[in-house]
């Protein structure tokens, strides 16, 4: 008589839909400086805490960006190659324009404008966008900027003749060409914009934020901005902030439904299409919930290809793959920022190993006879199962069977010329709907 034993095999799978919130405006707080930089794209910077963010793009002028100034009414003066533009933002085309060259301006405190244009000194009127001409720069001097500072009007100069040194000129408002030199050798330069008590990017390079005190001619770096800036403006008290633009853009992934047998991975269908601004980084998310996808993130990781791990995920359930974008904290994706912003997203099921056992009430059967065994499958059927009948290792009958069910029965015949011993039934393979085990 012979003995059957069983042997059970194992395996698992995976699925995509679409959480997108929508983008936040990114606030900040404490003193404010607007930037722009040589493409007119205009920045917000908060001076206490270095963070900078755009505000509007301005469109409708060639040659460059030079310098602005932010008006009383919260329009902006823009001085560009190709004249005088003035804008409404968030309005990206200028509300007016006029060929007048300058490449510095300055707000003063009765409300008019002071504009340098190299050689000469002008003053525009907001009220009626008239340009007058009050006079000449002082011999042997192109003035490029304009700045208050303790209620006095300076200008950044360089020496139009070799060595060509920069000068700070303290300017005389009725007859510029009596301004004098009140700093011969400043740590200024003409690659960069200069605001109000000094606050300036003239100093080094351009994304340096620096504050210059005239009368000591001593300055401090106050931080490395993300971008460079050939133009600054404060704004005047009664000017509401602009709100911030978020360019955050996490991309896209193709909608596809994974299913995936465990231990198996699944690579996030990223379109490679995301759009990053100087602090953001890009990672690639697990989560359960599309309802609160923050909430319910599994992994956040910066590779694509996301592993299953039992101590966090189940088998059989509907997850959800996406990229996710934003500021970077400490390697993650910062979740409070404000213009965070995720991609749609994939459908990712882990599926689980079929498994099959075997059982027989009375296991013994005679060479030449055949026994009926009870057959217990889990997985999505159908499920396959092949496997060979063994004695004393050697292969003396298979078998390959299909369930529509997650029970059934197996009848398998032992040869007549078998000899006694046991007699082993091992399921080789185990196929379901989803995954195979070998």
């Amino acid at each position: 008589m012979t003995k059957i034993l069983c042997i059970l095999a194992a395996c698992t799978v995976l699925s995509g839909i679409h959480p997108l919130p929508p983008h936040a405006k990114k606030m900040i707080s404490g003193p404010i400086l607007y930037g722009v930089d040589d493409y007119g794209l205009f920045y917000k910077i908060d001076v206490m805490s270095c963070t900078i963010c755009p505000i509007f793009q301005a469109t409708g002028y060639m040659n460059g960006l030079l310098d602005f100034v932010v008006l009383p009414d919260g329009n902006i003066l823009a001085q560009t190659g190709s004249g005088l533009r003035l804008y409404d933002p968030p309005n990206q085309t200028p509300v007016w324009s006029d060929n007048t060259f300058a490449t510095g301006s300055v707000l003063a405190p009765n409300g008019l404008v002071y504009l340098t244009s190299n050689l000469t000194f002008s003053v525009f009127d907001p009220s009626s966008n008239l340009v007058t001409i009050i006079g000449s720069w002082p011999a042997g001097l192109s003035v490029e900027e304009l700045y208050y500072e303790g209620g006095v009007l300076y200008g950044i100069a360089v020496d139009i003749n070799p060595p060509y040194l920069f000068r700070i000129i303290e300017v005389n408002l009725t007859n510029p060409e009596l301004s004098i030199i009140v700093v011969p050798m400043p740590p200024m330069n003409t690659n960069g914009g200069t605001t109000n008590n000094g606050y300036t990017t003239s100093i080094g390079t351009n994304n340096i934020l620096s504050q210059y005190n005239t009368l000591t001619n001593a300055y401090n770096n106050i931080c490395t901005l993300s971008i460079n800036l050939f133009g600054l403006s404060d704004l005047p008290p009664s000017v509401p902030e602009e709100p911030c633009l978020c360019l955050t853009d996490a991309g896209s992934l193709n909608t596809v439904n994974y299913n995936v047998c465990v231990p198996g991975s699944v690579t996030v269908p990223f379109n490679n299409d995301a759009t990053l601004d100087g602090n953001d980084i890009l990672r690639y998310i697990l989560f359960s919930d599309p309802s609160d996808t923050l909430g319910s993130i599994i992994v956040q990781s910066s590779s694509t290809t996301l592993n299953f791990n039992p101590a966090t995920m189940q088998t059989g359930i509907v997850y959800y793959l996406a990229t996710l974008a934003g500021d970077n904290l400490n390697g993650s994706v910062d979740l409070t920022d404000p213009c965070l912003d995720i991609s749609n997203a994939a459908q990712v099921i882990w599926r689980p190993s079929p498994t099959v056992s075997f059982s027989v009430g009375n296991p013994n059967v005679c060479p030449g006879n055949c026994l009926i065994l009870q057959v217990n499958l889990t997985g999505t059927t159908p499920i396959t199962i092949t496997g060979n009948i063994l004695s004393g290792g050697t292969v003396i009958g298979t078998f390959n069977q299909v369930y529509t069910n997650n029970t059934g029965e197996l009848t398998i015949c032992v040869p007549p010329n078998t000899p006694l011993g046991n007699v082993t039934v091992q399921a080789t393979s185990v196929l379901d709907a989803w995954c195979s085990c070998n």
